[in-house]
This record gives structure tokens, sequence and C-alpha cells, in this order.
């Protein structure tokens, strides 16, 4: 069976401001989600088969190939349905809350001003607080936990400690990722050294 012409076409661009968006990192978010594609697809008359195949296109790469393999893709919406609201678990959501916390945190922070030691301490022991249970349930691995912490140190610290680091080993690039030790070490050195110049 093909998909009809008008109706698949008349659904929203991914990504365009008519398009229902699902962030996987924010999974309590999935049944308002489902009902706004729902609406949609009623609207553009799709039928059930051609709702498991759109529906897929306005996730993330690893949720849709996590959703294409449940029982329903290609086949019946509501079967699939029924597949990705059982799939969210209690304990996945709870997995998931921590994250976006981690996440929130990170953002909220970069925004934000690190100007002395205890700014940059008070960020990491913060971070440390949520990040060392996802690392010890493996939600996330040690890249991925030294990843969040660098996106979350303002960007003139990150400039500032890219320096130092290149300025201290030639095979550095600013486009990685440090360590988080090693990025709080290098932290703690350009910030201390701004200070004394403040003075």
């Amino acid at each position: 069976m093909s998909m009809s012409a008008t109706g698949v076409w008349d659904m929203p661009a991914l990504g365009s401001r008519q398009a229902p968006d699902f962030d996987s990192q924010n999974p309590e978010e999935l049944q308002e989600f489902l009902e706004e594609f729902e609406e949609l697809a009623k609207r553009c008359r799709l039928m059930t088969r051609e709702k498991t195949k759109i529906v897929v296109k306005y996730v993330d790469r690893e949720t849709r190939r996590f959703w294409t393999r449940l029982e329903g893709y290609e086949d019946d919406y509501a079967r699939l349905k029924k597949k990705i609201m059982g799939a969210y678990s209690k304990n996945f959501l709870e997995d998931k809350l921590i994250m976006a916390e981690l996440i929130k945190l990170a953002k909220k922070s970069a925004k934000g001003t690190i100007e002395d030691k205890e700014d940059l301490g008070t960020y990491y022991r913060k971070f440390r607080n949520i990040a060392a249970d996802l690392v010890e349930e493996e939600i996330i691995n040690k890249k991925q936990h030294d990843k969040y912490f660098w996106k979350g140190l303002p960007h003139e610290l990150r400039y500032a400690i890219c320096d130092h680091l290149e300025a201290q080993d030639p095979d550095f690039e600013c486009d990685q990722v440090p360590k988080v030790e090693t990025a709080m070490k290098a932290g703690y050195f350009v910030l201390r050294k701004a200070a004394a110049r403040r003075r």
C-alpha cells in the first residue's frame, strides 16, 4: 500500500514551527507529542500505516532506531503507540528526568558567569551530585560526562582553558573535550591568573 500523496505531503516539515517535536531528554512530554501528532495526522487524513512511518520522522535518530524496531511499525499505529508508551517505564522516566536535570544545570551554568575558584567549585559540586549517579547507572559514559561538564562552562572560560591547555600540551586541540579533572585544574589556574590581573 503506497502512502497517499496529499495526506503525507500536507504534514509539516521536520523542524518547522508547525511540526510536533519530541525531545528524548524529556520523555514526560511523550503524551503531548503523540496527541499533537495525531491531531495533525487526522487533519491530513493519514492512514494507520502512514502514521507509523511519519511519526518516527519527528524524533531524533536514536529514538527513531528504537521506535522502528517496535511491534506495530509499518503496520498498526495503535499497536506501535501502545509499545512506545509501554517502553517508557517509571524507571526509564526517572533516569530521563535526572538526565534532563543535568542538561538544565549545564545550560544555566553556561549562560551565567564563573569569575573565581569558588564559582567553579560550586558548579563542579552541583554537576558531580547529579552526574555521578548517571555514570554509575550507565545512563551516560565517562566521555559524555566530560562533555556535559565542558558545555556547562561559560564560553570565555572554555576559551581561556583551551588556550592554557594548548600552551601546556602541543597535542591538545580546542575541538577536544578535556576530562573534567583536566578542565578543573586548568580552570583554577586561569581564574587565579585573571584574579591576580584584576588586583
